[in-house]
């Protein structure tokens, strides 16, 4: 019953674009919240920047990957707040223990031996963007050592960067004036997810947007996770918070907010081409 019900919201979604995804797909996901639901005398306090689209507060439900935390946490009987701060401001939280846990991080070494991550929630393409007038070969990483490359401040791509090689990087606070650099010349090529991107341009006033190329392959592939606190609750939620994505996974709930919030659901494969 709950499949055919899921089934019938993905074929409706695009008509109810205006009512709240979230609550739809919990009703069509009640079957399976436990019937004794842990006690909390409060809510989980999620921390989080602006990222679009996968965390925001300019956007339905807050963003793809806040929607389906605060889905799969439901499931497991938890009400959920999110906070959204500066990334460097969010770090800092973390260390302090003023929130509960923190969205997004890449998996890397580093964030492995400081936080539990949680289970995947999505996997992402990091790429390359130039002009499309602007021809770069780029067949290897190397190929890009004499251009200027733009990357959000406080992302880990600088510091990636210099580590891989002479690189010429510039920081901005944010990928809008990354790309007006690469529009003026002041960078050749701009480095963020190509979800990101894509975002951008789609809200960017038709007279600001010049045509642009994706450059394969994509400069690293990674997942993107929930990350707890390195003690015995952050373990707890952390085993709380993968159980409930799974069942978000298996009732298809996962998919259809990729799609509601077009999300490339293949690793490699955008939604849409802008170049």
């Amino acid at each position: 019953m709950a499949k055919k019900r899921m089934e019938q919201i993905k074929t409706a979604l695009p008509g109810i674009a205006a009512i709240s995804i979230a609550l739809i797909l919990l009703m069509a996901c009640m079957t399976l919240a436990p019937r004794n639901a842990p006690a909390k005398v409060r809510p989980l306090h999620i921390v989080m920047t602006e990222w679009a689209p996968y965390t925001s507060s300019y956007i339905p439900d807050k963003g793809a990957l806040a929607e389906m935390t605060e889905i799969a946490f439901k499931l497991q009987g938890y009400e959920v707040r999110f906070s959204i701060v500066p990334w460097q401001r969010a770090l800092d939280m973390m260390e302090r223990q003023e929130a509960d846990a923190l969205l997004a991080v890449y998996t890397s070494k580093r964030n492995e031996s400081r936080y539990y991550l949680s289970d995947p929630l999505l996997a992402v393409d990091s790429v390359f963007v130039r002009l499309k007038d602007m021809e770069i070969p780029y067949r290897k990483l190397d190929d890009l050592t004499a251009w200027r490359i733009g990357v959000a401040k406080d992302t880990s791509y600088a510091a990636t960067l210099k580590k891989q090689g002479p690189f010429i990087v510039e920081e901005a606070p944010h990928e809008l004036l990354n790309y007006r650099k690469l529009v003026t010349g002041r960078i050749e090529l701009m480095l963020d997810t190509r979800e990101t991107i894509e975002r951008m341009m789609d809200n960017m006033p038709e007279s600001e947007r010049q045509p642009i190329v994706y450059m394969e392959p994509p400069y690293h592939t990674k997942t993107l996770h929930l990350a707890f606190h390195p003690t015995d609750e952050g373990k707890m939620l952390n085993r709380q918070f993968n159980a409930g994505l799974q069942k978000v996974r298996d009732k298809g709930v996962h998919a259809a907010i990729l799609e509601k919030h077009h999300i490339a659901r293949s690793t490699g494969k955008a939604r849409s081409r802008l170049d």
